[in-house]
């Protein structure tokens, strides 16, 4: 797929059929996450598969954002000590920002192979922490819902008036 049809395509799917994600798939989509840019290559982040009917209802449940019903989900998270041992006090920001990018990468290559996704933020992460039965410096810092397609929604209208150009305007570039 060309990178400009994924980006423009892509859509927060959260209406899924049940028709399974495979084992391949789920690695091809982790391979994109671990390719996206990091900061430093400090490479903070660590990728938990959720296949599971059970366990993705645990996950649901702590989390309000997550709507529908997933096949599968990739928690994305982040190796605290890993992020301060390379990056000190800076490292915590660093890898929420570098999970964000591996997420992006993982949700365009979902695209790609025609799988629905959409990310949550809007959990507890003690909780699936603990579902997860990750140590405490492991942070869930974003989950990616997965599954084929029972519907496409169409695209939310963009606010194009965020261009500036050399400093900031009241008209900015749209008007």
């Amino acid at each position: 797929m060309e990178l400009k049809k994924a980006i423009f395509e892509r859509r927060s799917i959260r209406q899924f059929t049940d028709a399974d994600i495979t084992p391949e798939e789920l690695e091809m989509l982790v391979h994109a996450g671990i390719w996206a840019p990091t900061a430093g290559n400090i490479q903070p982040w660590l990728f938990f598969c959720v296949t599971g009917p059970e366990q993705i209802h645990n996950i649901q449940v702590l989390s309000p954002g997550m709507l529908g019903n997933p096949t599968a989900l990739v928690c994305v998270c982040s190796d605290l000590n890993r992020a301060f041992e390379k990056a000190g006090e800076g490292g915590k920001t660093l890898a929420l920002f570098d999970c964000a990018m591996a997420s992006q990468n993982i949700m365009l290559r979902a695209h790609d192979l025609g799988i629905g996704s959409c990310v949550v933020r809007s959990f507890n992460q003690a909780a699936v922490r603990t579902i997860l039965k990750a140590p405490s410096h492991v942070q869930p810092e974003l989950i990616i819902m997965l599954g084929r397609p029972a519907r496409v929604p169409n695209p939310p209208k963009r606010n194009e008036d965020v261009l500036f150009w050399e400093e900031y305007t009241e008209e900015g570039e749209g008007k």
